[in-house]
């Protein structure tokens, strides 16, 4: 039995998403094999909609550059592979089946190992790095409590909640971030919908369980998803979150949010800087 990578896709119509599944189905028997899965939390790799900004910005948030097959009518900066449409699903194959061969045959699981590009990208980020998991303590100024099962997405905005003076603690289950709500109040609560099979709760059980024992552990709830059309903001809302953010992040829409609670900004970046 040939080993199983799955792939998430991003963005693209229904149609084409109706294709590359049969097609995927077909190929279920080659070697590697490649299997389309739901979420993109744990997937190998990622098939993208290069000509979908959303999806891009998706990717880049996540820092799987690296990891993922771009299809649109041209490639994104970073980007290691991309094709054009209309979508072969051949090539499709082929793309994954070098990006396999680069990471030396998929022997080791996708956070284990990364690529060049990935390498050269943490080397040079400007973001500065937060462990997934950190010890609890008193740090100074308002103290922010982030709950995400990706390292990734938990350093991502840490780096930008840190400028605006948030002590910021991240854990990564449910359990944990109960453990955390136990021990000390939070001005802040950061809480992903998707928190991976390793929780007992989702990230809205999460938000509701805080509200029910925890009144006063997190002043502001906040929802953190990849998930936020309306109807799952309704369900935000009804789990008792006082906000809801889409991802990948918007900058204009965090701020919002952080100036509502009366935050100052974080001071301009001097004339020369490079952006974040």
């Amino acid at each position: 039995m040939p080993k199983t990578y799955r792939v998430a896709l991003l963005g693209f119509s229904l149609f084409e998403r109706s294709t590359l599944a049969t097609y995927f189905r077909l190929a279920a028997q080659r070697s590697p094999r490649f299997e389309l899965v739901s979420a993109r939390y744990g997937s190998d790799f990622i098939l993208a909609d290069a000509d979908d900004a959303a999806s891009v910005q998706l990717v880049r948030a996540t820092e799987r550059l690296g990891e993922t097959v771009f299809v649109g009518s041209q490639a994104p900066d970073g980007a290691v592979a991309w094709m054009m449409r209309p979508i072969d699903p051949l090539q499709v194959m082929r793309e994954l089946d070098a990006m396999l061969l680069q990471r030396g045959g998929g022997a080791e699981p996708v956070a284990a190992k990364t690529t060049a590009a990935n390498t050269t990208a943490a080397k040079t980020s400007v973001a500065p790095p937060v462990p997934a998991e950190q010890p609890p303590g008193l740090p100074q100024g308002p103290a922010a409590l982030l709950v995400d099962d990706s390292a990734l997405a938990l350093r991502f905005l840490a780096s930008r909640l840190q400028p605006w003076g948030l002590a910021v603690e991240c854990v990564s289950t449910s359990g944990k971030a109960v453990e955390r709500l136990a021990q000390r109040n939070y001005e802040f609560v950061f809480i992903d919908v998707e928190l991976g099979a390793e929780s007992e709760l989702d990230g809205l059980a999460l938000c509701q369980h805080i509200k029910r024992h925890h009144p006063l552990a997190g002043s502001v709830l906040v929802m953190v998803s990849a998930h936020h059309s309306e109807l799952d903001r309704v369900r935000g809302t009804l789990a008792g979150c006082d906000a809801y953010l889409g991802k990948p992040l918007q900058p204009a829409e965090l701020q919002r949010l952080l100036l509502r609670q009366g935050l100052e900004p974080p001071p301009a970046p001097a004339a020369g800087a490079s952006p974040d």
